[in-house]
């Protein structure tokens, strides 16, 4: 029989690894299943609202002033309608500073909800790269099977369709960003212009565009889990009272699948039947019963899958759920 220690070491084996790289340090590509549930829909309202705001932004003027401009080039920053010059950096660095203690302690009590509601990284990934690859593509599996298909009209079509709209959309992305660098009427004038009038910006444009669709288009959530550095600074951020996406390990353990005709009620086993759906959704390929991990965005997709599955099986939902360590292992809730 294995000692103590060594099922811990094995239950502990994940942390020594990422779900997105293979054993020989290969990509392993993640086919999220397609999200639905009532956390879905909150985050559709809040993608709306962030995505309009974004875009609109550069347009917005405050007593004459843009909304937001960072103009590094001028060395001039706008922030909502007030300006602030090179003599002005001081107060510039205090506002910085100030929002930086704010984002940590955001943190340490809300966890890592920016990522998952606010981040523009993760809103054009899943509420608007993902939404059209599942319009065209269909959802996780038809996507594993378009790519391991030969080559075709329909896989052609498809793929051509796909990447054309990632394009626009990047290019879409890439104007807008430049308005909030150089203002929105300079960046007009070189869109709507040959690029020889200005090459320096059109080549921004256009670098723009290739970063905004390479990370969207293949990055994706390599991004979160290899680049940002927030998502590697929520292992000293978080405490046993962050209030985090979670699994009820207490309620859910020991897992087991419900056996044919057998009621939920008299199963031998937690409330978790195994059926790894909330795996299946997860954008960052993380299996959210290990516990937190620095994949996971709070995207809250697999509370919805979750929910779902207990709501079928007649088991109260919340097995996934938004909840500190100590409000799940003591019964505790504080902020």
């Amino acid at each position: 029989m294995a000692s103590t220690e060594e099922v811990y070491q094995f239950d502990e084996e994940f942390r020594d690894s990422i779900a997105t790289v293979d054993e020989k340090g290969k990509r392993v590509w993640v086919y999220p299943k397609k999200p639905s549930g009532y956390y879905h829909r909150l985050r559709i309202v809040v993608t709306v609202f962030l995505l309009s705001l974004f875009f609109a932004g550069p347009f917005i003027k405050i007593t004459g002033q843009p909304l937001l401009l960072l103009n590094i080039f001028e060395r001039k920053f706008v922030i909502f309608g007030q300006a602030f010059w090179p003599q002005d950096f001081v107060i510039l660095a205090i506002t910085l500073i100030t929002f930086f203690v704010f984002i940590i302690l955001f943190t340490v009590v809300f966890g890592r909800v920016w990522c998952g509601w606010m981040c523009p990284q993760t809103l054009f990934m899943e509420m608007v790269f993902r939404k059209i690859e599942y319009w065209i593509e269909g959802d996780a599996p038809a996507q594993r099977r378009l790519n391991k298909d030969p080559l075709s009209f329909t896989k052609v079509w498809k793929k051509t369709a796909k990447h054309t709209l990632f394009i626009l959309i990047s290019l879409l992305i890439s104007h807008t960003a430049m308005a909030y660098l150089i203002g929105a009427q300079a960046t007009v004038d070189i869109a709507s212009h040959s690029p020889d009038a200005n090459m320096a910006g059109f080549i921004g444009l256009m670098a723009f565009t290739a970063i905004f669709y390479g990370v969207y288009a293949r990055f994706r959530e390599q991004a979160c889990i290899a680049v940002c550095p927030y998502g590697r600074l929520q292992g000293v951020l978080l405490v046993k009272d962050s209030i985090v996406v979670a699994y009820d390990w207490l309620r859910g353990e020991p897992r087991g699948r419900l056996k044919k005709n057998e009621p939920a009620s008299i199963a031998k086993h937690g409330d978790c039947i195994d059926c790894k759906l909330c795996v299946h959704v997860c954008p960052t390929g993380i299996d959210i019963r290990n516990g937190t991990q620095l994949e996971c965005v709070n995207c809250t997709a697999c509370i919805d899958a979750c929910d779902d599955v207990m709501l079928k099986i007649g088991k109260p939902k919340g097995l996934i759920r938004f909840a500190s360590y100590n409000a799940i292992e003591n019964r505790i809730r504080k902020i």
